[in-house]
Order: structure tokens, then sequence, then C-alpha cells
């Protein structure tokens, strides 16, 4: 069992550093494009709604860049992770290989641009609020449960996606459904009781809730959080099952 953990370690380990390396090697800004990308969504949202149509949210720019951050690191996950088995033929025919380390490395990959995004986030808090409250020390708490939301999303995109290459196509067109769905750059406050009751289904309108209110100097509500963890772990078992019985038929269909 330790030798398996280690081995599955040393994979990932080995994946996430590879694919970080590639990703940024051969552009000007290297790095820097994990944290550009979100801030350009945030100048376009504030001057859009923060500015022009003024919408009533307080810090608005806070208020958007939270969203912005947290939805992509769900996005980018998805968006990778599902060819993460079709796109490595190599891999997966390789004796012994752990192919359920694959949609993993593609979670924590975005999950460290996500990390480098923070920092920023978090400037943006203090020229907003002027300070950052104690109820910070709780934003590893929504991360936990984002990274199983977030994994139990990939198993089940990445393993339907080898038999049914339709997958990766219309995945991208369910992320923008779901983002115009996920109070992102809008509130719920804003929305009729009616509708604001079904948005909050949406397990990524609690997570991005919960960091809205952990900036803010609020702890979160966590009977919502404890919701979202249940959901995807369950989720996570059906999904990692669906995962392994469909890993059995990967090389040939590959």
């Amino acid at each position: 069992m330790g030798k398996n953990l280690q081995h599955w370690y040393d994979v990932i380990s080995v994946l996430v550093s590879r694919d970080h390396k590639s990703r940024y090697k051969k552009t000007g800004m290297g790095v820097i494009w994990a944290v550009a990308s979100p801030i350009l969504f945030l100048l376009t949202f504030y001057i859009l709604f923060g500015l022009i149509m003024r919408v009533d949210i307080p810090n608005y720019a806070t208020f958007v860049f939270t969203g912005i951050v947290a939805w992509q690191w769900l996005q980018t996950s998805l968006n990778e992770g599902v060819a993460s088995i079709s796109q490595n033929a190599s891999l997966v025919s390789y004796p012994g290989f752990p192919l359920a380390s694959l949609p993993i490395v593609s979670v924590f990959s975005n999950l460290i641009n996500f990390l480098f995004a923070i920092p920023v986030v978090l400037i943006v808090v203090l020229v907003e609020n002027g300070s950052l409250g104690w109820p910070i020390l709780f934003m590893p708490v929504v991360m936990v449960v984002q990274f199983f939301l977030i994994l139990s999303l990939v198993y089940l995109v990445s393993a339907a996606n080898v038999p049914f290459r339709d997958t990766q196509y219309i995945l991208p067109v369910l992320l923008q459904l779901g983002y115009f769905m996920t109070p992102i750059f809008y509130s719920l406050d804003q929305l009729p009781d009616q509708f604001r009751s079904i948005l909050m289904l949406n397990p990524m309108s609690q997570i991005i809730t919960a960091y809205r209110m952990i900036f803010g100097g609020m702890l979160p509500d966590f009977a919502g959080l404890a919701w979202v963890m249940i959901f995807s772990l369950v989720l996570l078992v059906v999904t990692y099952r669906y995962f392994l019985r469909a890993a059995e038929n990967f090389l040939e269909e590959i």
C-alpha cells in the first residue's frame, strides 16, 4: 500500500512538473499568463458592469475576480482533463501505469495556477476593503471542497471521452452554460427568489459564495460547504468506479 501511494505521488509530481514546463516553455511571459488571463477578464467585467452599467454590488472588483479565478480552476481542469486519457496512448499502453493518476494531474496543474492568482486576489481585496479578516484561514477548507468536486467531474469526462469523442466538443458548451448559471459577474441577491434557490443548487455557487464571504471577513456557510463536500465525495465514488470500469477498454478504444 505504501509503495503504491509513493508510486502515485511520484507519477503525479513528474507529470504536473512536465505539464507546467511545457505549458509556458515557449511563451514570452511564462507563468505570468496564469495571472494575466483572469486579470483581463476582471478588467472586462469591471469596466462593463462596474463603470458603464454600474451594478449595485459593493467591492465589485473583489466580487467578480473571486468568481473568475475560482471558475477558471474548474474550467481549465475539465478542458484539459477531458483528453487526459485519449491523448496519452503511450502511457495507457505502458504496463503497470496508474491510469487513474492522469485526471488528477490536470486538477493539480490548474490548482497551481489558482494559487498563483490568489495573491493578486488578496491585493484587490486589500485595495477595496483595506484589510483581511481572520476567516481567511478557512480558505484551504473551501479549496479542498472544490478540489474534490473538480476531480469527480474530471474522472467522468476523461473516461467518457475515450469511447465518445464528442465529449470534448460538448464540454465547452456545457461549461459556457454553467458559466452563466454561476454567480460570477452577478449576485444571486439580484435574482427573484425562485431562480436564486435553483442556482444555489449549483455546487460552484456555494463554493464561490464561500470564497467571497472569507475575503469579506466573514465565516463561510459551513452547512452549504458540507452539502457540497458530501455531494462531491459521493460523485467522486461514482465517477471513479465508472473510470475504472471504462479503463478496461481504454487500450482498445484509443
